[in-house]
């Protein structure tokens, strides 16, 4: 059982692991938002997505999580003068930066890791961080009732009780959103290789598998 709320790097390997290949997926369409400015990446966990947006284009990227070993790895492996780690407590945000430190804040697939009894102090904590937008992503959750049987996802939420949430914390803001659907896709002649996967977006979150919420100040 997966102890850590973190993938290692060495894990997101599209021969060995091949539906990680969607996780980058999600930070490749962050981009979009993500360009030509100063970026918070909060629960960034081992780092490879603030590697991505940074590459992608972004002005500069911090990446915060409370896991010091992933903080550590990403230090070593990504750090340079755009693109900087530091452990730190997302309900406490206020702790470690000033208000309106960055442009845009991405939190991506950090709801479910959360209990659900604080993620309004999450949403609060990110919120003072970011001047113009946030994206958030989260998975919709699967069945009509939600049962806890182990594992780092604590909760998982239906398109109602996200959208309920984001509009509760981000009163006057102009909320809007998509999903992501992970779509298998069939390979050929690789052995014991059967498919890849890949993503594709619609408007509606009922059919989506990655809820994605872009959240800009009105």
């Amino acid at each position: 059982m997966k102890t850590s709320d973190n993938t290692h790097i060495s894990e997101i390997d599209r021969f060995t692991h091949p539906a990680t290949s969607t996780m980058i997926d999600r930070y490749v369409l962050a981009s979009h938002w993500t360009k030509g400015k100063s970026v918070l990446d909060a629960a960034t966990g081992y780092g490879y997505g603030a590697g991505i947006v940074q590459s992608l284009g972004a002005n500069g990227v911090v990446g915060i999580d409370i896991d010091n070993d992933a903080i550590n790895d990403a230090n070593k492996r990504f750090e340079s003068k755009k693109c900087s780690f530091k452990t730190c407590d997302i309900f406490n945000l206020k702790d470690s930066f000033d208000e309106n430190s960055f442009e845009v804040c991405l939190s991506i697939e950090t709801f479910e890791h959360l209990p659900p009894e604080r993620v309004d102090e999450y949403l609060q904590s990110i919120k003072s961080m970011a001047s113009e937008t946030f994206v958030i992503t989260t998975p919709k959750r699967k069945t009509p009732v939600w049962e806890y049987n182990g594992g780092t996802h604590l909760y998982e939420y239906d398109p109602t009780e996200f959208t309920d949430i984001l509009t509760r914390n981000f009163d006057g803001y102009d909320i809007s959103g998509f999903g992501i659907v992970e779509v298998p896709m069939q390979t050929s002649g690789m052995g014991s290789l059967d498919k890849q996967w890949g993503s594709t977006l619609v408007a509606d979150l009922n059919q989506a598998w990655i809820m994605v919420a872009v959240i800009t100040k009105g």
